[in-house]
């Protein structure tokens, strides 16, 4: 750059005007490029217009690391590199690009969504890996209430919880690439599913689950008491299959640390 005095005020042009650079958008940063050496000012801005689109390059990369292994090199590059031109970074911290990047593919490749559910499902985990803390409850928290508290209890869950919906064999890809086997041709699936995603320890974890287990987590995130649960449970089961449902589904959120409090006693 040029010798000067440079002010606040001068150095935030400068950005400005390199951000505009690196963005393909109008600039006169070559105006204050010092020329000379065996480097010309073009070539000294284009080596930094190609490092920002690497680098970002290099993020999708990494935090999509099944979607890319499922595209392919090329394919990946190539819808990644036009990501980048219509999304630039707005984040001081890489870790918060890509947020858009499944939704933009399910554009992208209109009839393949088990991309954009892969891409999902690669951006979730990542997300639940860093994530708040939380201490999970054990079962003996519960088992010392007494019966009544049952009537208003309710709970809190683990902030790196996730629910998304699935149309596709995602996971199934998601694991053979995992393994590092050919993955299975994508199919839409025979019955409704969802995905649910959490980190268990410093783990993150996923697995699926059906539409009873999904209806009942969405009214207890929502604040809905465990009894109007196991009450809603009864319109589709019997009270005693009900009844199985409720523990069963209670014993599994508390094994795999999906819950983290308890309210309403």
């Amino acid at each position: 750059m040029k010798a000067q005095n440079l002010t606040r005020q001068n150095l935030n042009e400068l950005q400005v005007s390199l951000h505009d650079h690196l963005l393909n958008r109008p600039s006169s940063i070559a105006e204050e490029v010092v020329a000379g050496g065996r480097i010309t000012v073009d070539h000294r801005l284009h080596i930094y217009h190609n490092a920002y689109r690497a680098r970002l390059l290099e993020n999708l990369q990494d935090t999509f690391d099944k979607t890319w292994g499922y595209l392919g090199d090329e394919t990946f590059e190539a819808a990644a590199r036009e990501y980048i031109e219509v999304s630039p970074s707005t984040y001081r911290n890489l870790r918060g690009y890509g947020a858009t990047f499944p939704g933009w593919l399910a554009v992208r490749f209109p009839d393949d969504g088990d991309i954009a559910e892969l891409a999902m499902l690669d951006w979730q985990l990542r997300q639940a890996f860093d994530a708040a803390d939380a201490t999970p409850i054990k079962g003996d928290a519960l088992s010392g209430l007494p019966s009544s508290a049952w009537e208003t209890l309710s709970f809190q869950f683990t902030p790196t919880l996730h629910l998304s919906p699935l149309r596709y064999n995602s996971v199934s890809i998601w694991h053979a690439l995992d393994q590092e086997q050919t993955p299975p041709a994508s199919e839409k699936l025979a019955e409704p599913s969802w995905l649910l995603i959490w980190r268990k320890g410093w783990k993150p974890h996923f697995r699926t689950i059906n539409a009873v287990e999904h209806a009942a987590l969405l009214q207890l995130l929502q604040g809905t008491s465990f009894a109007e649960v196991c009450a809603a449970l009864i319109e589709e089961f019997s009270e005693t299959e009900a009844a199985i449902v409720a523990a069963e589904s209670l014993h599994t959120w508390l094994n795999d640390e999906l819950i983290v409090g308890f309210s309403g006693v």
